[in-house]
């Protein structure tokens, strides 16, 4: 996916963001801000805007010292979504099981926590709905599910299990952290242990170019790709749509919404 008008804007916000968490030194986080900023200064709306944060976060990154400047902000968000899953009443079929996954997206940390209790409060309706194409083609496939944030790797739970009862399923981490996205170390410390896992690029989204020899055969080799959230979605969809990519997230900012000509808070359970 593209880059929209809306997209410099946010990725500052993000890198600002970022900064803040990484260092307590002001002269540095100028320095950081002056790079961020020339970075932004080359962007172009052909740009994947995912592709674009990779640069200046693992800038930050190297510069900072900090190896994991949203640690305290995932702690957070599980114990959020510790709390509010808890309180869930999940259906057992397979429908259930995605609209479960899928709510979980609607945790993140730019969004508000107003916002948040609402969208778990709330009924999931799709908004793009290909989830019984999922359940049929996925007995006896090979699948490989791209987790998202830390905290949604809870509401993932129910879905990997009901596709491991008619597929081989691996679940896909980063391999080092990246803002809030889940790493292995995240998903020990919610107590979470899934069968198979694979760690993949530590950008947001997928970045191909980055990801280890295991991963890219898992990535290759799967009949389906589950892609928790809107980072994958936006590098993924870039590739060649084979009919074995299916998107799972909610449409949280303009460029998304209007790639799929949605409205922003619409889930989306897609198969392309």
């Amino acid at each position: 996916m593209k880059a929209g008008p809306e997209c410099p804007d946010c990725l500052r916000r993000l890198a600002l963001a970022t900064i803040e968490l990484s260092t307590e030194d002001s002269r540095l986080r100028a320095e950081l801000v002056k790079d961020v900023d020339r970075i932004l200064g080359r962007f172009s709306m052909d740009e994947v805007p995912t592709l674009v944060s990779k640069e200046f976060l693992l800038l930050i990154k190297e510069r900072s010292g900090n190896p994991d400047a949203y640690l305290e902000k995932k702690r957070q968000e599980v114990e959020t979504c510790r709390r509010a899953f808890s309180k869930l009443r999940p259906g057992g079929d397979f429908r259930s099981c995605v609209a479960l996954a899928a709510k979980g997206n609607a945790m993140d940390f730019f969004v508000g926590q107003e916002d948040l209790v609402r969208s778990l409060a709330g009924e999931v309706r799709f908004a793009v709905d290909d989830v019984d194409l999922l359940e049929r083609r996925s007995s006896g496939a090979r699948i490989l599910y791209l987790g998202d944030n830390a905290g949604e790797a809870i509401f993932d739970v129910p879905l990997v299990k009901a596709l491991g009862e008619r597929a081989e399923v691996v679940y896909g981490v980063k391999s080092s952290p990246v803002q809030n996205d889940v790493t292995v170390d995240d998903l020990r410390r919610a107590g979470l242990d899934f069968e198979r896992i694979v760690k993949g690029p530590p950008t947001v989204g997928v970045d191909l170019g980055m990801a280890s020899p295991e991963f890219l055969e898992d990535f290759e080799n799967a009949d389906i790709v589950v892609a928790k959230g809107m980072g994958n979605y936006e590098t993924l969809s870039e590739l060649p749509q084979a009919g074995r990519f299916f998107y799972i997230f909610r449409a949280k900012c303009p460029p998304v919404a209007r790639s799929l000509g949605l409205k922003v808070g619409d889930y989306v359970a897609m198969l392309r």
